[in-house]
């Protein structure tokens, strides 16, 4: 009985292990790994003035997220890796809950008092009725904004960025960030499916996470055809947890060379391109003195950037259409492109980056011709290799969730940045100054990180900024009402035109105002 239960096993064996042997040995050893993040990040604002959206007065947001990242490969062999990876999300604390009318505010007698109710589930809502029941100084949305952070999604195709993305219970917190197939050979890198482009070589004006296809192919000895086509976009990094959603009705894609004729020297001319939105013709050059550099000796690194933007001649998605990213001038060209996407333009960024040993310096100057960045520039953009956010402006600013003024039309930023590091404790100063006709914004910020363990890390962002919002434009363009629409400052109504913009002037504030958009920033992860 044994030794027929033997050849039976035998016989099994032979039958499927000496398969799965070929099968293994004609791709090379499968391994395989499981890596994951547990982050904490805190945001405190240190503005807490209640709203006044006539004279343009809103807080700093505070918020705490907490996220969970489990990514997995396999590796086939002969180059080939599987990738798949998962995020959850969550809010655990958020004061736009807490949110307030000013006690001294009250709806001016133009505001429509007669159109739509106060019913969170419509996509049109009369401020003046929630003001009148909510009582001075009332809390204006118990729900609060805190998911334009953590979970919002704005939609596929074909209704991407529909109108309702911002209603209750639209969000989503968890989202499979990663699943593709990874090939690399000497010559050929490729990623097809959903991939973290940060990971990927050459892609500055975008961040994160884009579903599609990047690769690059090996011409020359010193010369690589890049391709990259995606077709949805979104965030999970911690401080932002965005699902991947079609930013573009027909995707956005770019073809360029990365040449480098020596160890020193790379030239990389591109085009991007938006169908039916904008085709941006581009070109980075870099020379590194010592590309090599590893903490030791001296370095010097010179990056220039140029990219120009042709914005389609149309009305459906080019110049002529709403401009959705908020980060229109309604002042351009002498009022000509009111709430409309316009021309395009051009953005010139130069910047120069010292290392002497452990420490560092970095400037840089970072022009916009005209408006370049409503399409590229917002999902991502140069400045952040640097540590300069375009994205501390406060929740209730421009663009949603706080896109400030370096991207604005017409803008001028300078920054310089040094810091040093020190075995596990790494340190940098910076200081920032933007105009633009919108605004002008200064900003001081220190950062500071701690490497605790192989596993924890932790660090913070204190940050000293100042807003000045000039008379006719709109600081509130991201207030939105409990049916999350934004303000019309001109009827007094949170509706969906609001949200699309629209050629109408959409109202703005009749003075100047500064107020502070100073806060603390801070993160402790566990990796493994």
């Amino acid at each position: 009985m044994k030794l027929k239960k033997r050849k039976v096993v035998a016989t099994l064996l032979k039958r499927f292990t000496l398969p799965l042997l070929f099968t293994t040995g004609s791709l090379g050893a499968v391994t395989y790994e499981v890596h994951g993040d547990f982050i904490n990040f805190s945001k405190v604002g240190f503005n807490r003035s209640p709203i006044n959206p006539v004279k343009g007065i809103y807080p700093t947001e505070t918020f705490v997220n907490l996220t969970g990242k489990l990514e997995g490969s396999v590796h086939l062999g002969r180059g080939w890796t599987v990738n798949v990876g998962g995020v959850l999300g969550g809010q655990v604390y958020d004061n736009t809950r807490y949110d307030r009318w000013a006690k001294d505010f009250t709806p001016p007698s133009y505001w429509d008092k007669t159109s739509c109710g106060t019913d969170s589930l419509s996509l049109c809502m009369n401020a003046t009725k929630m003001w009148e029941q909510q009582g001075p100084g009332g809390i204006i949305d118990p729900r609060g904004i805190g998911y334009m952070y953590m979970g919002e999604w704005n939609g596929l195709f074909p209704n991407y960025y529909p109108a309702n993305a911002y209603l209750p219970g639209h969000s989503r917190r968890y989202e499979v960030y990663k699943a593709n197939l990874t090939y690399d050979s000497d010559r050929v890198h490729m990623v097809m499916g959903r991939f973290d482009v940060t990971e990927q070589e050459q892609m500055d004006w975008v961040y994160q996470l884009f579903q599609g296809f990047y690769g690059t192919f090996k011409l020359t000895k010193n010369m690589k055809f890049l391709l990259f086509s995606s077709w949805g976009r979104g965030i999970a990094d911690g401080q932002w947890l965005f699902p991947i959603y079609r930013e573009k009705p027909w995707g956005i894609h770019k073809a360029g060379i990365i040449y480098r004729p020596t160890k020193n020297l790379m030239i990389h001319p591109y085009v991007y391109l938006i169908p039916m939105v904008g085709t941006l013709p581009g070109a980075k050059i870099e020379y590194d003195t010592n590309p090599e550099f590893s903490g030791r000796g001296i370095r010097n690194k010179t990056t220039f950037y140029a990219l120009y933007d042709y914005r389609w001649n149309n009305a459906e998605y080019g110049r002529y259409a709403p401009a959705r990213y908020n980060t229109w001038d309604p002042f351009l060209d002498n009022g000509k492109w009111r709430g409309l996407q316009g021309p395009g333009g051009a953005t010139l960024l130069l910047r120069h980056h010292i290392d002497i040993n452990n420490y560092f310096v970095v400037g840089g100057a970072y022009l916009n011709i005209g408006n370049p960045n409503m399409n590229l520039g917002t999902w991502g953009n140069p400045v952040a290799v640097d540590g300069i956010e375009q994205w501390v402006g406060g929740i209730y600013s421009l663009g949603f969730a706080g896109i400030d003024n370096i991207t604005d039309a017409d803008a001028f930023t300078e920054y310089v940045k040094g810091g040093g590091k020190h075995g596990k404790f790494s340190w940098s100063v910076y200081q920032r100054f933007t105009t633009a006709p919108r605004a002008l914004e200064y900003g001081i910020g220190m950062y500071l990180d701690y490497q605790f363990s192989k596993h924890v890390k932790a660090g913070l962002k204190l940050v000293w900024l100042e807003f000045q919002i000039r008379a006719g434009y709109n600081p509130g363009t991201g207030f939105l009402g409990p049916n999350g629409q934004p303000l019309n400052l001109n009827n007094g109504l949170f509706e969906s035109s609001a949200f699309a913009q629209g050629p109408q002037n959409m109202g703005g504030i009749a003075k100047s105002i500064t107020q502070d958009r100073s806060h603390l920033m801070t993160h402790i992860s566990y990796s493994f």
